[in-house]
This record gives structure tokens, C-alpha cells and sequence, in this order.
């Protein structure tokens, strides 16, 4: 039997299929799309539930972090052995989608999104989809869908409010409606305005049924909107994006690609909802740097208390503390990325990472 035979008759799908809009074409459609979501924390994870149990053929996820405890409160993949472990984000999914639905294909990659990669990870889906935590690879997904004509599912979720809208092929995209990314005052994190699940939920809700719309092959239908919530009073509004492209755009209309064009150079970044900097180097330092776990942990034997699990290195530092006194953990990648948590301080971590681990 075919895969196109089976996604008709499969009565997996059967309850989807009774939806008008989906039915057997609809569902094959599904079948064959390839869904790739960026940012595997709260947002990414309910997306990427929803969609592997609608059968999505495809499933890619992209995260450059590892599991800690404070995700547990509402990133649904993960477990408490995966936040004992630090196991990296994009394998635990993985793992979990694999028991979701083993008939679909779901890849995991553990790294940082930049535009040197963005895309060779990006440039076949069928549809993006946020889960991240950070403006600029916002923006450079929005880069990545005007420039290759694919749709981008942008969302965001801080507190008890959120908000999706879609970026669709020759529609408004986000730097129409937010021509200025980092202008104005610093706007609320999970950090600073915390994070509740019911809100996430409504959000990645939102977010895969307009995936499931466009994969479906039901473009038309999709609300042109800014669709904002908030949990506690229920308030929902919806703000028509439908005339919002302007022809002066920096991405969309003049079709300048400003951060897909960026560096890869060395970046220093605070985690969202996390005490910790990720510091990526540069490629020509990367090059050079003893990236092999089992090297690299007898480099710093001395140093601290560390462990091997898999292609990277967890452990925490005995000599070094950060300011205050709190203990400095650290996770170590193959690709020499590391994530220093127990500080917010990006010249603290990049001290740190140059003397432990570039130098090593």
C-alpha cells in the first residue's frame, strides 16, 4: 500500500479527516508537507505535538539549548531524566515525537540558527513555524520566508498574553508591521513577566492550525491577523494584517535580506527564562577549539565536577562563581557552542568560555 493509500484509510486520522477543509485530500496533503519549528521551549513543543499527531509528513526541530527544571512548568516534551541530564532540547522532542507518531520523519538539529545556517536548515519546508525566544531570529526567519516564499507562522507568548501572525508568500511580513525590531523600550520577557501554560497553549493552538491550514492546502481561508490574547480575562483581538504590506519594507518590498546578510561571528546571548549566556564562537576560533567531550573533560578535571553525555560535556565549575556567589554550570557542544549558566552577564561568560574552554 502506498503512503498516499494508507493517510486516506489510516483510521489514525479519521476524526481529522471528518473536518470538511482536511478530509482524504487535505490529510495527504499533510502527509507530504515538511513543517520545520524553530525553538523547541514552550511554544515549539505544543506546536510540535500537535502537528506530529496530525500527521504532518515531515518534522524538523531546531534548538540550541539544553533542558533545565524550570522547563518542566510547561515545555510538554521533556521530563524530569531530560532536565537531570541537560539532555540538548531538539533530541529530547525528538525522542518524544518518535513515541507520538513513528510513521512520521522527525529530524532534530542542536544548534544555533544563524544566517550562515538558516538556509540549508530551512530552505525545503513547506511551512516555518516560531517557537523561539529572541527578536533577531525572528527576523531572520522573516528573511528566510520572503526570500524563498514560504509561510512563517510568528508567535509569542510572555506572562498571560500572547500573539500569533502569518507571514504568507507576497503578504505583509513582520518588518511591515514592526519596521524597527529593537526600537523602543526593552519589552517583557519570560524573565521578567514569567510565563503561564494556558497562554502558551492558546498560542501554539493558534499557531498549528494555521500550519495545518496552509499544509492542508487551505491558504485562502487563513485569518490575515494579528491575533493577540490574554488568559485571564479571555480577551481576544484581531487586528487585520490584510492591507498592512508596504511597498517600502525593507524585507518584502526592497527585498533587502539585512539579517540573513549578518555575521556568524562570535555572539554572547542571554537565554530567555533562563540564568545563562550562550556563547557561540566565531567559525575561525570554532576551528581550533578541542571539542571532543572526552578531551575536553580532562581539561577541566581540575577545574570542576563534569560528565560526559553523549557529544557534549555537562558539569559544574569548583573554583569559579558568579557574582553572588551562584554556582557556574556548564554545557559544552561538539561544535564548541556552550551554554555558562548561574550568570547574565555576557563579558562574564565570554571571560569564562575564553579561559576554560577556547583556550583549553
Amino acid at each position: 500500500m502506498s503512503d498516499d493509500v494508507a493517510a486516506q484509510s489510516d483510521e489514525r486520522y479519521h476524526r481529522q479527516q471528518l473536518i470538511p477543509w482536511i478530509g482524504a485530500d487535505g490529510q495527504r496533503s499533510i502527509s507530504r508537507a515538511h513543517a520545520v519549528v524553530v525553538g523547541c521551549g514552550a511554544l515549539g513543543c505544543a506546536v510540535a505535538d500537535i502537528l506530529a499527531r496530525a500527521g504532518v509528513g515531515r518534522l524538523t526541530l531546531i534548538d540550541r539549548d539544553v533542558v533545565e527544571p524550570s522547563n518542566l512548568q510547561r515545555q510538554t516534551l521533556f521530563t524530569e531524566r531530560d532536565a537531570r541530564e541537560r539532555r540538548p532540547k531538539a533530541e529530547s522532542a525528538r525522542a518524544r515525537v518518535n513515541e507520538i507518531n513513528s510513521r512520521i520523519e522527525c529530524r532534530a538539529w542542536v544548534d544555533h540558527l544563524c544566517a550562515e545556517n538558516a538556509l540549508d536548515y530551512l530552505g525545503d519546508a513547506t511551512v516555518l513555524i516560531d517557537g523561539l525566544d529572541n527578536i533577531r531570529t525572528r527576523f531572520l526567519l522573516n528573511d528566510v520566508a520572503v526570500q524563498r516564499g514560504t509561510p512563517y507562522i510568528y508567535g509569542g507568548a510572555v506572562g498571560t498574553e500572547g500573539c500569533v501572525m502569518p507571514v504568507l508568500p507576497n503578504e505583509a511580513c513582520l518588518r511591515c508591521i514592526f519596521p524597527e525590531p529593537f526600537a523602543g523600550p526593552p519589552q517583557p520577557t519570560c524573565d521578567t513577566a514569567g510565563v503561564l501554560m494556558s497562554t502558551v497553549l492558546a498560542v501554539a493552538a493558534r499557531q498549528a492550525m494555521l500550519a495545518l491550514q496552509w499544509m492542508s492546502g487551505n491558504a485562502a481561508q487563513i485569518s490575515r491577523t494579528l491575533w493577540s490574547f490574554d488568559a485571564v480575562s479571555g480577551r481576544v483581538t484581531m487586528a487585520s494584517i490584510a492591507a498592512a504590506r508596504d511597498p517600502q519594507c525593507v524585507c518584502c518590498g526592497q527585498r533587502n535580506f539585512e539579517f540573513l546578510r549578518a555575521s556568524c561571528e562570535e555572539q554572547a546571548t542571554v537565554l530567555c527564562g533562563r540564568n545563562a549566556v550562550q556563547i557561540v564562537p566565531a567559525k575561525s576560533v570554532a576551528a581550533t577549539i578541542r571539542c571532543d567531550p572526552q578531551l575536553l573533560r580532562t581539561a577541566l578535571a581540575p577545574h570542576g565536577n563534569f560528565e560526559v553525555h553523549g557529544s557534549r560535556l555537562v558539569g559544574t565549575m569548583r573554583e569559579v562563581t558568579a557574582v553572588g556567589g551562584e554556582a557556574i554550570e556548564l554545557t559544552v557542544f561538539s561544535d564548541g557552542r556552550a551554554i555558562v549558566g548561574g550568570t547574565t552577564d555576557p563579558i562574564f561568560a565570554r571571560t569564562l568560555y575564553d579561559r576554560f574552554i577556547g583556550g583549553s
